[in-house]
């Protein structure tokens, strides 16, 4: 006979779900991929501990998988690559640091054993390695910066000649003039001359290009620096309208070169010369290069994770580890490395020349950590640190995924990247590749854009739901927050939000992107546009829902500290913006700044670039505000240094309306310091895990 107390545990037992132990993995850089992976007999390696999951996973595991890692160094040889096979239905998998412990996953190489070279530099034999191209060099902890010429140097001049009407961009032409470029030797001597990259750092752009070959000067006839095709063409597609010449976002002015031994001449500055398989460099004043940690970054990726339309890979967590050491080469290519903006740049040879800064045709940086349909993937507590490219792309497809309360420093692009800006992502075929439901919280993000000085510390392209709160945003070249795309063209009704533009410009689009249900709220962001001018704390750009109700919430957030004379709008509502909301910010310390394109040329240069430097010193940006916004925006409750409304550049249609529309703008306070900034904005707004 059942007594009611046995009737109860049976009850008790189908209500309450039975608790399915934990398989466990172990590994430890000391231990051995032929062990069991035991806690007494751990793996060696991540990727042995992976195929041991995908096999616990086959054999119908539905409870919790765990991968312990121990502190130490994994040198990695190749990616991590996760797909369908390592999809946990029904289960989870975590890939976790053993309490108090710091596993590094890298993708770099150490470098010792140097041996004098001339004067003061250094040098490395690699030969006996498969050396692969490396775009950084970390010493120390620190990144060194490549050899390179001082900024702004005389006598170079991109040349643009006219012949039948066209525009053609031959290449750079110079002088050898050692009075006014001392350190700098003739071009026509330089060795290696095809890795040579000419640079262009100018408003919220740069242009990275390799020279192709170089011809001799003679007296005072230039010689002529040949770049490679296409990133030379492509670095020269954006025109001034009256005269057809490349414009002021083209490859006007030579910033500096890389990339030369013959440049190695200041303490820190490195060399790879890949032919010799040998590597240079200057040690700084005080510093031992053989007690030196040295890494030279060798893989472009560390962890991809790749599903299929539909099919994501699912349910996988990353917890407590440090990746770093990763590199992207594409710069060194053909193609260069030519802004459009965010990122996001030009390459092929399909380009046209445009009198607007933007292209259609745009490349995406990749992510060191890349995300494809790829769902309920979290990354907590890690650091991402000494890395070449952006350190977490979620490409397409991505759902529901968790980036929360890591900490990123020294990236050479973005931290986080979410979403694209095709014409696919803003309109796709299917809705399983649709970015949405992502969330990017409680992170501290400090000097990403390193080299690619246009990128946002988190950009969101075409998305949905996409959440960014309480994150802590540190010294960054551009902007910290960066959301949208497309000006306008690529909305509902093709708005022209640029300078130039024509509606219906990017196509004709009878229905709305898929923009909507964002949220920007809580962060702190300080120490913005520390490199580059025209941006802003928090960037937005295009139409961001179909609605007011759908449009993008930007709410509770602190910025300050913007560079003094750094051009911007704290928060800019740029080209096309459209159904955003803006309440409970605060901006403070974000003195009006000023335009800026390069000193005037020296008055002793035989062959002067152009001087745009009359552009130079007129006040630009403010609090609010942007460069032809569409409108229906709301400013509410903000605490501002100067609460008027900004606005670089209004736009007035065929039919004599002027935008932005409809905007609604009340209850805004000024705020004149930090002293006037209310203390629950500051307490509440920025990451709680770092602060």
């Amino acid at each position: 006979m059942r007594t009611p107390f046995c009737i109860g545990l049976m009850l008790l037992s189908i209500l309450i779900p039975v608790q399915v132990l934990a398989v466990q993995f172990w590994t430890d850089p000391a231990g051995n991929d032929a062990n069991p992976g035991t806690k007494a007999l751990p793996f060696a390696t991540l990727a042995r501990a992976k195929t041991a999951v995908r096999t616990a996973l086959a054999a119908g595991s539905r409870g919790i998988i765990i991968v312990n890692v121990h502190g130490g160094t994994y040198r990695m040889d190749a990616p991590l690559q996760f797909n369908l096979l390592d999809t946990a239905k029904g289960a989870k998998v975590i890939y976790r640091a053993v309490k108090g412990e710091t596993p590094v996953l890298t993708g770099s190489i150490p470098v010792a054993n140097w041996v004098p070279d001339v004067g003061r530099v250094v040098k490395s034999d690699l030969s006996a390695i498969a050396l692969k191209p490396s775009r950084q060099l970390f010493v120390n902890g620190n990144r060194a910066p490549r050899a390179r010429t001082p900024d702004y140097p005389s006598s170079f001049k991109p040349l643009f000649a006219l012949a039948g009407g066209v525009w053609t961009t031959p290449g750079i032409e110079y002088l050898h003039n050692p009075i006014l470029n001392p350190t700098i030797p003739d071009p026509f001597t330089w060795l290696q001359q095809d890795k040579i990259e000419a640079v262009i750092i100018t408003q919220w752009k740069m242009s990275i290009c390799r020279v192709a070959s170089i011809s001799a000067s003679v007296g005072i006839i230039p010689g002529l620096i040949t770049m490679q095709e296409p990133g030379w063409t492509n670095a020269n597609v954006f025109r001034d309208k009256d005269t057809g010449e490349p414009s002021i976002w083209s490859f006007w002015q030579v910033t500096r070169f890389e990339n030369a031994r013959e440049f190695l001449d200041e303490p820190g500055e490195w060399y790879l010369d890949e032919t010799a398989k040998a590597l240079y460099y200057m040690p700084l004043w005080g510093e031992d290069i053989n007690t030196a940690e040295v890494e030279l970054p060798q893989l472009e990726s560390l962890i991809e994770i790749t599903g299929a339309p539909g099919s994501p890979v699912s349910n996988i967590v990353f917890q407590g580890l440090t990746f770093s050491g990763a590199t992207w080469n594409g710069p060194g290519s053909a193609d260069g490395y030519v802004a459009d903006q965010s990122g996001f740049h030009l390459a092929g040879g399909a380009q046209q020349p445009n009198y607007i800064g933007h292209s259609t045709d745009v490349t995406r940086t990749p992510g060191n950590i890349s995300l494809s349909h790829a769902s309920k993937i979290e990354f907590r507590k890690n650091t991402f640190e000494q890395l070449g490219a952006v350190a977490i792309d979620l490409v397409t497809g991505c759902v529901q995924n968790t980036i929360d309360s890591n900490m990123f420093r020294d990236t050479s692009s973005a931290a986080v990247q979410v979403g694209g800006v095709s014409e696919d992502d803003a309109r796709p075929a299917a809705t399983s590749s649709i970015c949405r439901g992502n969330i990017v919280s409680n992170n501290r993000i400090y000097r990403s854009g390193q080299d690619y000085f246009d990128s946002a510390a988190i950009y969101a392209g075409f998305t949905q739901k996409t959440l960014i709160t309480h994150n802590t945003i540190i010294d960054v070249p551009w902007s910290g927050i960066a959301i949208g795309w497309g000006w306008g063209l690529m909305d509902e009704g093709g708005f022209p939000g640029l300078p130039g533009a024509s509606i219906g410009q990017w196509g004709e689009f009878n229905t709305p992107a898929i923009s909507s249900n964002n949220k920007i709220t809580y962060n702190k962001i300080t120490g913005f546009l520390n490199m580059l001018w025209d941006g802003g704390a928090i960037y937005t750009n295009g139409q961001q829902g179909p609605t007011m109700a759908t449009g993008t919430i930007i709410s509770g957030n602190v910025a300050y500290g913007k560079r003094t004379l750094a051009g911007g709008n704290t928060y800019y509502t740029d080209g096309g913006s459209r159904y955003l909301t803006l309440r409970y910010n605060v901006s403070y310390d974000n003195p009006v700044g000023i335009t800026y394109f390069g000193p005037a040329p020296n008055l002793l240069d035989p062959l002067p670039y152009p001087d745009v430097a009359i552009l130079n010193g007129f006040p630009y940006g403010s609090d609010i505000g942007g460069c032809r916004p569409y409108g229906d925006i709301k400013y509410i409750s903000n605490y501002l240094l100067h609460p008027d409304f900004f606005s670089v550049s209004p736009y007035v249609d065929l039919n004599g309306v002027t935008y932005p529309v409809d905007m609604k703008y009340y209850s805004n306070r000024t705020i004149t310091g930090v002293s006037g900034a209310p203390r629950s904005y500051l307490s509440y707004a920025g990451s709680s895990l770092y602060k």
